[in-house]
């Protein structure tokens, strides 16, 4: 099934980079409102609502397009407020099954200084000075709270995974046993794909109170175990509506995590 990947961050977070990295890994066809609208209407469009929502019209039945031939398609957007993020949402989820955020995080002064210098020496950028960026960042919602969605996060630290839902890919199942070592996993393992993790593999994730083995998973991250001499944090994932102690937690990755020096974070 192919994939919606809508990413979000305020203007000068990264997300294009990141965006043409996915584009590259997955084959993904990608979209950018900034590109278009400059090629149709220059670097300082007058209307800018109305030729917005003409681009942003051209923009979603080009995704639908992609989506239905089994492409994923990757929406390099921004989404700038919790209620745009719930609107296009909740259309992708029309159109595919697998829809996923992609949050970039940044320090603002460091973007206010990467727009301001890509309007002074881009010519083929759109027009974005002080007063406009100001403007936007006023209207800027942070991810979190009413996000209530799958995410991937991209420059941040696995902690702010904590509360998030993720959509992990089991690739080892409950009651399977470890092709290296032998010993049976007694819960669900696996990765939450287009992560990094510390060790440059995907960050790993641990599935929780789910008694069948499983191979895909959309749960709540509750902690991180963060190993103190291994540079590869895992994420514990569990139904969406509930928790856990931290000792019922330790018991049940002991299995692996007893072989590590950890500690568990918690929010």
């Amino acid at each position: 099934m192919p994939t919606m990947h809508l990413m979000t961050g305020f203007i000068g977070f990264g997300k294009t980079t990141i965006a043409k990295e996915l584009e590259k890994k997955l084959g993904a066809i990608r979209l950018t409102h900034d590109d278009i609208m400059f090629s149709r209407y220059g670097r300082n469009p007058d209307d800018f609502q109305t030729k917005y929502k003409i681009v942003d019209d051209f923009i979603r039945a080009e995704a639908a397009k992609y989506i239905a031939q089994g492409r994923d398609v990757i929406l390099d957007y921004g989404f700038w407020t919790h209620k745009r993020r719930e609107r296009y949402y909740r259309w992708a989820k029309t159109l595919t099954n697998d829809v996923v955020f992609h949050c970039v995080f940044c320090d603002l002064d460091v973007a206010k200084s990467r727009v301001l210098g890509r309007t002074k020496n881009d010519e083929n950028s759109l027009m974005i000075d002080e007063n406009i960026f100001n403007t936007y960042l006023a209207q800027y919602e942070p991810w979190g709270g009413k996000d209530n969605y799958p995410v991937v996060l991209h420059n941040a630290e696995n902690v702010k995974y904590i509360g998030e839902l993720v959509n992990v890919k089991i690739d080892r199942p409950k009651g399977s046993k470890h092709p290296k070592y032998g010993f049976e996993y007694p819960v669900n393992y696996g990765f939450v794909p287009y992560t990094k993790s510390g060790d440059g593999e995907e960050l790993d994730a641990y599935v929780l109170m789910e008694d069948v083995p499983l191979e895909e998973y959309i749960g709540r991250c509750i902690a991180v175990v963060h190993r103190q001499d291994d540079n590869d944090d895992k994420l514990i994932v569990v139904p969406e509506a509930y928790d856990l102690a931290d000792e019922q937690i330790e018991h049940d990755i002991a299995f692996q995590e007893k072989w590590f020096k950890h500690i568990l974070l918690r929010d």
